[in-house]
């Protein structure tokens, strides 16, 4: 279906289309995502209003130059959304009193109750349709790996539902269950989660409901399909129950009202519990760091010698085959961003089978990708000069490396979130009159999604306090626009200082940052010292795992600076 296909029939005033399906805030198929199909735009975020003349698409600041080079601005006009405007604020402007139509599964239940106050003379019609979803098939994640048996998780489920005077609690996020229950799926390609949601009554019965999902044998939980959480909300006898309204289609909330089961909205506690490591997801994250330090320094090592004549899809490709070596490889974390020259300026670039750029010599290649490994899920981003970097290139990288290293050895009190900690990092590149407009950096599951809540960092992001043992991003950056474009991202976790009521960052990503962009002289002797300790550990915990001539490479990139 077209755009205008939609515009012909529409009966309301505007339409609004989500990124999701019933699982929200996580990844879809291609052929899930609507917005793709009526825009042609593939980016991981965006919401799109179709009124009967023109349809509007909003996208955040990483897909401003994607989002204006996939669509038809014939059909479709890009917002890319900032402080003056956002998608909120034009729906104020231009439909306070509109009938307005939505899916109900593919929006929360705390978004369109915000929505309406915001518009209160506004018409909201629901109008629900569950997505198909492919078949697929969940396996156990082991308990050497997950760290906690599901018993143990289910108890602490219990233990709210007693302090709320709870019947029961419906889990509605797809990574959160998948955690409860100690299971993983090949339900998507980049993202082993699966694909369910799952009611936990106070007596600790555990009903998952799942589409298409075919389970281990062993499983000790009922399955029932989607459609029948109406049907298991009304038997479970609870007139109470925990719902987070945030992570929870809207649905579920009116299944409730319907029943009338009264709602205590929480957050969702198997995702602020998931977020803080167990020793094992900790230990296994760290080794799944070395596997791939060990991948990413066999592909540079290659790299140095035999970028020429090569293509952005020939990186991808070559970045996956050293890390198919790794035991306990699952997959790529997600899609591969290999950006030379202009490309790497456009923030989530991915070069395709059909559409892809070559190789520029005295340029830059911005390589972002990551790995999904049984014991842990990796992301790493590292700009790599090719040929020559020109002076304006080795200037904005060392920039971008003050900024990385400023947050990085950065200590901080004991409950500090990660919007505050977002400005240490990007106040470094302030003094230079730089700022890049993504985050600085997201919170990172163990073999589950690749961008994980509560914690994150950026200027917009939430005031979740960061605890011992969450794992997350931190990945400045600097864009040129038509010319280049660089980020630096390792992958930390949050450790207790050595100073009382303090914590700090350790790095787990084992991958030394290039030299050839690096000016040393914008650099003072504490980032030196950060630096050269870094490419230390990094040689020490990744040379045993190579080669003779790879050891040699890693050697030189990880001399003192």
């Amino acid at each position: 279906m077209k755009i205008r296909d939609i515009q012909d029939h529409m009966d309301c005033d505007a339409l609004i289309v989500f990124r999701n399906n019933q699982f929200l805030g996580q990844d879809i198929l291609d052929e899930e995502n609507r917005i793709l199909e009526l825009t042609n735009f593939s980016g991981s975020a965006g919401t799109l209003v179709i009124m009967r003349k023109k349809a509007f698409l909003f996208v955040d600041g990483r897909y401003e130059i994607q989002a204006q080079k996939q669509t038809d601005a014939k059909t479709v006009s890009v917002i890319v959304e900032s402080a003056e405007q956002n998608f909120n604020t034009w729906l104020k402007d231009n439909l306070s009193s509109a009938t307005i139509t939505y899916n109900p599964w593919q929006i929360s239940e705390s978004r369109i109750q915000k929505l309406k106050r915001m518009l209160p003379d506004a018409k909201w019609i629901s109008q629900p349709q569950i997505l198909a979803t492919p078949r697929a098939t969940a396996f156990e994640q082991p308990l050497k790996y997950a760290g906690q048996k599901t018993a143990d998780k289910v108890k602490e489920l219990k233990n709210q539902m007693s302090e709320n005077n709870c019947g029961a609690v419906l889990v509605c996020a797809a990574d959160s269950v998948s955690w409860l229950l100690n299971l993983r799926s090949n339900a998507l390609p980049e993202t082993p989660i699966v694909r369910a949601m799952a009611m936990v009554t106070k007596s600790g019965k555990v009903i998952m409901f799942a589409d298409n999902l075919v389970l281990p044998k062993d499983c000790k939980f009922e399955k029932r399909p989607l459609s029948k959480i109406n049907s298991a909300l009304k038997e479970s006898g609870a007139e109470k129950i925990i719902l987070d309204f945030a992570t929870s289609p809207a649905i579920i909330a009116e299944m409730c009202r319907e029943a009338k089961i009264k709602t205590v909205n929480k957050p969702d506690l198997c995702a602020i519990l998931k977020a803080e490591k167990n020793k094992n997801e900790l230990q296994g994250m760290i080794n799944a760091h070395i596997k791939d330090g060990v991948a990413m320094c066999k592909f540079l090592a290659w790299f140095e010698n035999n970028y020429q004549k090569k293509s952005e899809i020939d990186i991808v490709k070559k970045v996956l085959s050293f890390r198919k070596q790794q035991e306990l490889f699952h997959s790529v974390s997600f899609g591969t961003i290999a950006g030379s020259g202009a490309n790497a300026a456009i923030i989530h670039y991915q070069p395709t089978e059909k559409q892809f750029g070559k190789i520029k010599n005295n340029s830059v290649l911005l390589l972002d990708s990551g790995a999904q490994y049984q014991d842990g899920t990796t992301d790493i981003t590292r700009t790599i000069a090719v040929g020559k970097p020109t002076k304006d290139m080795i200037e904005k990288f060392t920039i971008v490396l003050k900024a990385h290293i400023a947050l990085s050895s950065q200590k901080f009190p004991e409950h500090t979130s990660g919007n505050r900690l977002d400005a240490i990092c990007r106040s470094m590149m302030w003094r230079y009159g730089l700022d890049y407009k993504h985050g600085t950096g997201h919170g990172v599951g163990s073999f589950l999604n690749v961008h994980e809540g509560p914690q994150s960092m950026g200027a917009t992001g939430n005031s979740y306090p960061l605890k011992p043992n969450m794992v997350l991003s931190i990945e400045p950056g600097y864009y040129k626009e038509n010319n280049f474009g660089i980020r630096i991202e390792n992958l930390v976790y949050v450790a207790k200082s050595s100073v009382s009521g303090f914590l700090n960052f350790v790095p787990l990503t084992l991958v030394p940052i290039d030299f050839k962009l690096i000016d040393k002289y914008l650099l003072n002797e504490r980032e030196i010292n950060w630096l050269n300790e870094y490419h230390h550990t990094t040689y020490k915990l990744i040379a045993p795992h190579l080669d003779k001539s790879e050891r040699e490479w890693l050697q030189k990139a990880c001399a003192p600076l």
